[in-house]
Parts: C-alpha cells; structure tokens; sequence
C-alpha cells in the first residue's frame, strides 16, 4: 500500500557489524590493548510505548473476536496493497486519483469475476463429471489388479482395503453432491450483498491513501517514526512479495500440469488424464498456496485417474510430478519468493500445522508470510537493541615483553 515514506524501503539492516566494527577499533593495537563487552542497565518503558501496547493489545483482542465480519475488508486491505501503485501511477500521468481509483476498482472486480466464473465453471463442471465416474474407474483398478500376480498375504490384505474403498465410494450420494455444490453456489450469492461493500471500501482506499499514510505519520512519536516506517516496509513488501511469487508458481504449475496430462494423456492412450487436464491444473494452483503439502495434494487426483488408465499412466504420471515437486522446490520458489520464506522443509511443516490448528485451511495459508514478518521485525528491533545496548569498554595491559625491559 506505499504507506512508507521515500526512503525507507530496504533490507533489514543488522547493527552486529557495526558492534564488531567498533569493537575492533577500540581495541586497537592487540599488543597494548584488549575489549570487554557489557549491556548497559535496562530502563523502564516510556509511557506512550506503554499506551501503544494497551492499545495494541485491545486492537489485536478486538480483531479475533470480530475476525468474520472482517474477512471482507481484509480482502479490500490485501487488494490495496497490489492496487495502490497502478493508482499512483496513473495519478502522476495526470488522471484525478479518485478517477484512476474508479478505474482501478471496475477493471478489477471485472476481472476477479471473469476468473472466479471461469474456474468454478470448470471445477464444478469436471468435478461432478470425476465424482459420477470415480466408481467405474476404481472398478477398472479393481480389474487391473486382480490381474496381478501378488503373493497371497499381500493379496488378501490388498482386497480388503479395495472393497472397503468401494463400498464407501459406492455409498455416496451423487444427488447429494450435486444438491452441496448448489447449496454452496446459492450461499455465495446469498453473500453477495455483503460483498458488495468491497468496491466502496477498495475504492475509499484508494482514493485516501496518500491522506491516511500521511495523517498517520504525523501522528507518530518522532523517535518511532524511523521503527514504524521500517514495520510498516516489512509487512507490506512481505506479504506482497510471497502472494505475488504464489501467484506466478502457481500459474506457472498450472500450464505444467495442465499441458503435462494432455502430453501424457495422448502418449499413454490414458483419455481421462485428457478430459480432465484442466482441472488438474487448477487443482495444482489452488494447492500452491499450501507450501510442501499443497503439491503432493495436488498428485492424488491425478494418481486415482492414472490408477484407473493403466500401470504405464501410473508410472509416467508419477514420474512427472516427482519432476515438477522438484522444479517447485528447487527453482521456481527460491527464484521468486528469494530469501523471503528462508523455512526449513521441517519448519515449513511445523508452522503449517500451527497455522491450520489456530486458523485452519485460511491460517494454513497465511502463517508463512505472518512468520516472516515476525521474524524479520523480531530481527531489526533485536539487533537495534544490541547495537544500542552493548558498551565497549577498552582495557589498558601493559605492552608484551615490558616487564624485562
């Protein structure tokens, strides 16, 4: 949302070299002269850190009590974020900002609803068609596999695991989820009228942006000013940078996917791997918002058809996704998310469980880039602290070899 100032933008610079740069120099000649390090005493917090945390911590209380009845206007604040530089941009073309805000508003929301109709079109429509044939193709995995020669232990334990798949698979109610996919479509209509307050809210956004940036920065304590810009510049540049690098792996997983099915379907003679190509694309975007987990979801789907096409689509399928988790990992996220979401693969999981306990599949999401927020915030105001804190005191020794002079 630009609610920085000019010249804030940056990294995250860390005082640790200037503390061993001052070090060194204050040590000087190591024959004659050596450092201690100490921290100077704690002091009490001022007042109005005291009143800004009272006021933090209600505002953080009052949020999560009423976070449903946010959840739009977060989607309006999240939007802005992207939105706000093409309003400056046609603002300093010399457009009025509360034109290039309308402007920017209507081609918008055109274009959410184009895609959002598109891809419900596509999954509702494939995803009824998958759910109506998902016992035919498991009966054709049945027959493929009793064509197997297997040893009896493993048979016996195999068949019982198959029936109880397809019997359950059987059990369900193909009119009843037909019936959920309307019931869900009339409940997002019936949201309609409380999303229409987006484009009123993202357009006030828009148009009052430079106002309430700068409203807001009078506001601060001058000795915070320099802190608040720099949070500010983290949580806006990190949230933007790890949803825009979702956005394009995810597309760009997409047209793999989407092209790799077809290419394999043909090769393979496997129809259904054809049929439903696009879905499976789909399926592969959405899930890129998952990290680690997200693309082997997406592999499910894309087994069960090949299972039911044939061993040779089973192996040419799962060795294309081995192909693409590897792309994902290794090339396509640490190229465009960069040091950003610098996770481990063991911490990526951690967070990922404590984000979809606290959040579910919304915190799930979120949790990385809110980590690295944490983190890097956690980062500056820590080593501003040692920088501060730390007091160089030179202690005077007599030179080497004096005392037999």
């Amino acid at each position: 949302m630009d609610p920085a100032p000019p010249g804030t933008q940056g990294g995250i610079t860390s005082g640790i070299d200037d503390v061993q740069a001052t070090a060194t120099e204050a040590a000087g000649d190591a024959s004659t002269a050596s450092v201690s390090a100490r921290f100077r005493p704690a002091t009490a917090p001022s007042k109005p850190f005291i009143i800004a945390l009272l006021l933090g911590i209600v505002a953080v209380l009052v949020f999560a009590l009423s976070a449903s009845a946010l959840f739009i206007f977060g989607v309006g604040i999240a939007l802005a974020f992207f939105l706000v530089p093409v309003v400056n941009r046609l603002e300093r073309r010399g457009m009025r900002r509360w034109i290039a805000a309308i402007v920017t508003v209507v081609v918008t929301l055109l274009t959410m609803v184009v895609f959002l109709v598109v891809i419900a079109s596509i999954v509702v429509d494939q995803g009824i068609q998958f759910v109506e044939q998902l016992p035919t193709y498991l009966d054709d995995l049945g027959r493929t596999y009793r064509e197997l020669d297997l040893p009896d232990w493993l048979r016996s334990g195999t068949d019982t695991i198959i029936v109880s798949i397809q019997d359950n698979v059987r059990g369900i109610d193909q009119g009843a989820v037909v019936a959920g996919l309307i019931g869900g479509t009339l409940s997002l209509i019936g949201g309609f009228f409380a999303w229409m307050l987006l484009p009123f809210f993202l357009f006030y956004l828009l148009k009052d942006q430079p106002t309430m940036a700068l409203t807001f920065y009078e506001r601060v304590p001058l000795p915070w000013k320099d802190d608040v810009s720099k949070v500010l510049t983290i949580t806006v540049g990190n949230f933007a940078q790890y949803f825009r690098a979702e956005f394009l792996v995810g597309s760009i997983l997409f047209v793999m996917v989407t092209v790799g099915m077809i290419v394999i379907g043909l090769v393979t003679d496997a129809q259904l791997l054809v049929d439903f190509a696009i879905l499976l694309g789909v399926i592969a975007f959405i899930m890129e918002l998952l990290p680690q987990i997200g693309p082997i979801i997406s592999y499910v789907p894309a087994l069960i058809l090949a299972l039911a096409s044939g061993p040779a689509a089973v192996i040419v399928v799962s060795v294309f996704y081995f192909v693409v988790f590897n792309i994902e990992g290794s090339i396509l996220v640490p190229t465009f998310e960069g040091r950003m979401i610098s996770f481990t693969g063991a911490s990526v999981l951690f967070l990922i469980a404590i984000g979809f306990a606290l959040g579910g599949i919304l915190g799930a999401i979120l949790v990385l880039p809110l980590a690295s927020i944490v983190r890097d915030v956690f980062r500056h105001f820590f080593d501003q602290a040692v920088q501060e804190s730390l007091v160089i005191d030179p202690i005077d020794q007599a030179p080497v070899g004096a005392a037999g002079d």
